[in-house]
């Protein structure tokens, strides 16, 4: 997804807590570009489990930088009302799960989201799969 957070506009950051992990060179970009944030106290905890609600808000994130260049499709996703079981439009969460149910980029399992649920690996390969779709020109 390099070439979609290069359309970001860089943000200053700090992170503590990433200097000597394998995944740095990804986590570095991704947090400059706004998609991700650290915690408060400037760690990004890179072995932590990501649920996803949480991947929820990335995906949404990373859905606004393919508005940029593809704005008929966001203005389909958020034309698409989008009923979840487990998560009403009344939710804090509601805006960023919808439009990444609506996308197709998050699937519902029937008609559940799960917020809480931690995400796998081939979920998360799945996912960033369809966001590279979503980004090609």
């Amino acid at each position: 997804l390099e070439p979609l957070l290069a359309r970001a506009r860089p943000q200053q950051v700090i992170i503590t807590d990433v200097r000597r992990n394998w995944a740095q060179q990804w986590i570095t970009p991704v947090v400059r570009s706004g998609v991700m944030e650290t915690l408060p106290n400037y760690e990004f905890e890179p072995s932590r489990r990501v649920r996803r609600g949480e991947l929820a808000n990335t995906v949404s994130r990373l859905l606004s930088l393919i508005d940029v260049f593809k704005p008929e499709l966001t203005k389909k996703w958020q034309a698409t009302r989008v009923t979840i079981n487990d998560v009403p439009s009344t939710h804090l969460s509601y805006p960023a799960v919808s439009i990444a149910v609506a996308s197709g980029v998050m699937p519902l399992t029937n008609g559940n989201f799960e917020l809480l649920r931690p995400v796998t690996g081939a979920e998360a390969m799945e996912i960033i799969g369809r966001l590279e779709a979503l980004a090609r020109p």
